[in-house]
């Protein structure tokens, strides 16, 4: 069992000011959660309902987040009910509904121990991106515990695209202005801080992508940096909150080719970064020993795949890397099936050992689609893979037209959801109280 994260009170924030009850009025959705007082006495919350615009093959709707109302009696109700009732409630809705409603219920969901169940208790997403003028809207999906999806708005919006990555609640980001210094934020409470700067060893040199993790064992987060030296990719490493300056991660025992994957962005599973996206290699970084170790793709079906001298994949199979929470999850799309059939295989991070799963089929989707959306077989081969609402269970596909489809492994159903942009930006996630210690 994952071991208690340390939590601190919070240190300034970068970009957000005042009391939790700012900025809770969304003004697309026109929303705001409310308390008020029944007859009895009790104090009851309702956050309100957010209608986006969802539909799957039966045409039914959705909400952006169920309606959380529950009733209590402040003033006697036991703290061990409180925190349980409280443990179950969206990060979000935490921070802007709850922590206003009293000075307990404030007090309750500041504590490390209720921090660290909730994170545990949370649900993983993916988290999307919408370039809107000068900011970054942040939209969290994921499925309800009815196996509905759920779309919820952050009222975090950062200033371009987030390129780096997620851990438990908290995300890397870079400053703009600054392609040397990234930042450390929690979305959802809107709290930042600046991670210290890097230094190139040789001038002139380019950054490529960072990833944030956790390593578990010592109960610290770590930060990686990829950048480019003269004749290769490399990577340094910092601890949060311990270190004032990077060091260096050893390359050297890496092939050319292998060398290569650093140049993609990282994927981040429980204590490992991978890198993974083209060649017949996958580069894992042990975060807990700042070991990066070399690792063979599989094979897919009777062959190994095929790559040019370029390392650019061959057209035959399609591939695509997810991070999943403990383990790296391949997707191989078989050639000459329109994107309709799937390979499905995860790596064990510890050893690199790969172990094929029950694949995708997705033939006959276009034939029994909601005829307001009209997926043609055209639509079919375009289908692209976003990655897992839930782990070997719920896949999410985009295809163009602002169009999401949501496939059910197991029961072999659909679903569909529309989003006003298109869908390149995004990440696994995990909303979180989450802070930091000493930070």
């Amino acid at each position: 069992m994952q071991p208690p994260l340390p939590l601190p009170p919070p240190p300034p924030q970068r970009r957000s000011s005042g009391s939790p009850m700012d900025g809770l009025t969304d003004s697309h959705l026109n929303t705001v959660p409310t308390t008020k007082t029944n007859e009895e006495g009790n104090s009851e919350i309702h956050v309100p309902k957010k209608r986006v615009k969802v539909k799957n093959g039966r045409s039914h709707s959705y909400y952006l987040r169920s309606s959380k109302r529950f009733e209590s009696n402040i003033n006697s109700l036991p703290d061990d009910i409180v925190f349980d009732i409280l443990v179950k409630i969206p990060a979000q809705d935490i921070y802007s509904a709850v922590r206003p409603v009293c000075r307990k219920w404030n007090q309750i969901t500041r504590t490390n121990k209720f921090v660290n169940t909730h994170l545990h208790h949370s649900t993983y997403g993916l988290l999307l991106q919408k370039q809107v003028s000068q900011s970054t809207e942040l939209t969290f999906v994921s499925l309800s515990r009815q196996g509905q999806i759920e779309l919820s708005r952050l009222d975090y919006e950062p200033d371009e695209e987030i390129w780096c990555s997620s851990c438990n609640g908290l995300i890397l980001e870079s400053e703009p202005s600054k392609d040397a210094v990234l930042f450390i934020s929690n979305p959802v409470t809107m709290q930042s801080f600046p991670l210290p700067p890097f230094v190139f060893p040789v001038p002139d040199m380019c950054f490529c992508y960072s990833a944030l993790a956790y390593a578990s064992l010592s109960m610290v987060y770590k930060v990686v940096q990829v950048y480019r030296t003269e004749n290769q990719w490399a990577c340094s490493i910092l601890t949060v909150g311990v270190d004032k300056s990077w060091r260096p991660v050893c390359t050297q025992h890496i092939s050319v080719k292998a060398n290569e994957n650093l140049r993609f962005r990282p994927l981040t599973t429980e204590g490992f970064v991978h890198w993974a996206k083209s060649g017949i290699y996958v580069l894992t970084l042990n975060v807990e020993t700042e070991i990066i170790t070399e690792y063979l793709v599989p094979c897919s079906g009777d062959r190994r795949f095929f790559f040019s001298r370029h390392l650019v994949p061959s057209f035959e199979d399609r591939f695509y890397y997810f991070p999943t929470a403990r383990y790296l999850s391949l997707l191989i799309a078989n050639a000459g099936h329109q994107n309709c059939s799937w390979d499905i295989w995860e790596m064990k991070p510890e050893t690199g050992e790969w172990t094929q799963l029950p694949g995708i089929d997705l033939k006959g989707l276009s034939s029994e689609c909601d005829t307001d959306y009209k997926l043609s077989h055209a639509y079919i081969g375009e289908l692209f893979p976003v990655g897992w609402l839930e782990y070997k269970e719920v896949l999410l596909y985009r295809v163009p037209m602002g169009i999401c489809v949501a496939w059910n492994i197991r029961l072999k159903e659909f679903e569909f959801f529309e989003i006003d942009f298109d869908l390149e930006g995004y990440f696994v996630h995990r909303n979180s109280l989450l802070w930091l210690d000493g930070c």
